[in-house]
């Protein structure tokens, strides 16, 4: 299985892009409907002290990770909504490696809360602060087209920490492309 779509004959920014890639557009506003459930659930607890939308709100979060980082974004949930809301926009294709390990971070932040706050009851500064950094990368994403995930990938690359891939996958304006 092929994560994410390779398109023959794609060219981004005039390279070929023979890799699997995603559609930016789609991965912003899923980014975007995201970060709206969550910062609306977020404000709504620390205000009201009630917890009974993080049984809901987490849970949606995880599985949307899970699916989106196992078997690629055309099955996230909220990237249904997103890829619809898009639909007429020109696509701006970007590859999807470093995409996938951003969507992993989400991952593991989602299964944290899901075993602290959801399973185990953990209320305070743990959630507080996982869910600040989850809601602080989807407000990158989704405001400035900023992956902070992928920075990380092109960090941990350059260290050789990771994986060298077979190509250079392409990131928007070229802002966290790996060289």
């Amino acid at each position: 299985m092929t994560f994410g779509e390779i398109i023959p004959g794609l060219k981004i920014d005039g390279v070929d892009a023979p890799y699997p890639v995603v559609n930016e557009r789609a991965v912003r506003a899923t980014a975007g409907l995201m970060f709206l459930i969550g910062i609306t659930t977020f404000f709504y607890v620390f205000y009201t002290k009630d917890f009974t939308p993080v049984y809901y709100v987490v849970p949606a979060f995880w599985l949307d990770f899970f699916l989106k980082t196992v078997f690629g974004p055309k099955y996230s949930i909220f990237g249904l909504f997103a890829r619809f809301m898009v639909k007429n926009q020109r696509p701006e294709y970007v590859g999807a490696f470093q995409k996938r390990f951003a969507w992993g971070i989400g991952l593991t932040l989602a299964t944290l809360m899901m075993i602290g706050p959801v399973f185990m009851g953990v209320r305070g500064l743990m959630p507080l602060t996982i869910c600040s950094i989850c809601l602080f990368f989807m407000w990158l994403e989704t405001s400035f087209g900023f992956c902070a995930g992928c920075k990380i990938y092109g960090f941990l690359l350059k260290k050789g920490m990771i994986k060298e891939p077979e190509f250079k996958p392409a990131c928007p304006g070229g802002a966290c492309a790996v060289r």
